[in-house]
């Protein structure tokens, strides 16, 4: 067999097979299931479907690439600070020149840049848990006695938190705040000052409620909605996407309409193939679809937290407990709005949802965790065969 055949084998012997089974299924099932919900959205029924090919496979060669790099390079300061004030740098310049023409504003908020095919926060979010994890290594007494490496772990969050909400983009705003406290408390931080924080974000979250108008019409509404126990579709544009999506979820039934046969992509739920996707996979494959998606995250989030717990040192811990939770997260809140127990934020179904930059972002996060995982195994191999045991 050919030497390089050998070594490819070799690299991927060394990785979790488990986690890049699933992140395979989920990208693949993505693009067919874009295909079925975009096909009648745009002129050309294969539009949608050949981007998103395109773009698994530029997702799939960073993971490639950061799969094989030593992930301790992530902690170097100009790695580290670079990426962060970087993606801050762009969601800033969307604020600032949001009139410019320079910007691509969508249903009221300027997350795009017109010359630039990366949309800023996926920038933030990757670069957030790589930030929190080099400044939380070490945990909690490391912090207590470097009192400005504290407030930095607690400033630079909230200084992305105001700048997404600028945009706005509240759902990834209160995305960072919910890393943020994860890895607060993976550090050790002591409850009474966990307490304090969760108590901030509350009082925040309340002054939101208060002070904007579109948290407080769209809040109030769901609540409503959740309330009474019907939906007026009439009421606001978001909850006539939940109310179709509902639609579409009840009439997959248990085995679903299948392959093709959704009747919501039709145009008649806004978002079909983005951040409402799983209605599309709830009325073509039904409830048992629908579970065995949900699998797939359950076994995903097993094993990025296995990775996580044997990680070889704390920053690998971090960073792995935190792309996990991140991706998890995105996961959980897409399916909740979709299944109207959330309200709708406009986030996206992790893999599966059309956009390049979500799908590239991710993958390369999982890129990352297969970098943790791999170096981990190599340092336990060489502790049982110096001390002869794990």
């Amino acid at each position: 067999m050919n030497r390089r055949v050998r070594e490819l084998l070799a690299w991927f012997e060394q990785l979790d097979g488990w986690l890049m089974l699933t992140v395979l299924v989920l990208g693949i099932f993505g693009v067919a299931m874009v295909y079925n919900a975009g096909s009648f959205t745009s002129s050309s029924s294969t539009h949608y479907l050949v981007h998103q090919i395109i773009r698994f496979g530029l997702g799939l060669g960073a993971l490639w690439f950061l799969a094989g790099l030593d992930y301790q390079t992530l902690r170097r300061p100009w790695v580290n600070w670079g990426l962060l004030g970087l993606g801050l740098g762009l969601v800033l310049v969307t604020v600032v020149l949001r009139k410019t023409g320079l910007v691509d504003e969508r249903a009221g908020s300027s997350r795009w840049l017109t010359f630039l095919p990366v949309q800023p926060v996926e920038i933030v979010k990757v670069a957030l848990v790589l930030f929190l994890a080099q400044q939380c290594a070490g945990g909690f007494e490391r912090l207590r006695r470097d009192d400005r490496r504290f407030w930095t772990a607690l400033a630079v969050p909230a200084v992305s938190m105001v700048a997404l909400a600028l945009q706005p983009n509240y759902g990834n705003a209160a995305m960072m705040g919910l890393l943020t406290l994860v890895l607060l408390t993976l550090s050790g931080l002591p409850a009474r000052i966990l307490v304090w924080l969760g108590a901030a974000a509350v009082g925040v979250s309340a002054l939101g409620f208060f002070t904007i108008a579109k948290i407080n019409h769209r809040l109030v509404l769901w609540w409503l909605a959740i309330k009474d126990g019907t939906i007026d579709p009439r009421a606001d544009d978001k909850l006539y996407q939940v109310y179709q999506s509902l639609l579409g979820l009840g009439a997959g039934g248990w085995h679903g309409t299948g392959i093709g046969a959704s009747q919501q992509r039709f145009a008649f739920l806004p978002d079909s193939h983005t951040d409402f996707i799983f209605s599309v996979v709830g009325e073509e494959l039904g409830l048992v679809g629908g579970l065995i998606t949900l699998f797939l995250f359950v076994l995903l989030g097993w094993r990025g937290y296995n990775i996580a717990r044997n990680a070889g040192d704390e920053f690998g811990c971090l960073v792995a407990a935190g792309l996990t939770t991140m991706l998890l997260a995105y996961a959980a809140i897409n399916i909740g709005m979709v299944t109207a127990v959330l309200p709708v934020m406009g986030l996206p179904l992790p893999f599966i949802s059309y956009g390049g930059s979500a799908l590239i972002t991710n993958l390369a996060a999982v890129g990352i965790l297969l970098s943790i995982d791999r170096q981990g195994r190599a340092l336990r191999a060489r502790r049982v065969r110096v001390i002869g045991r794990p």
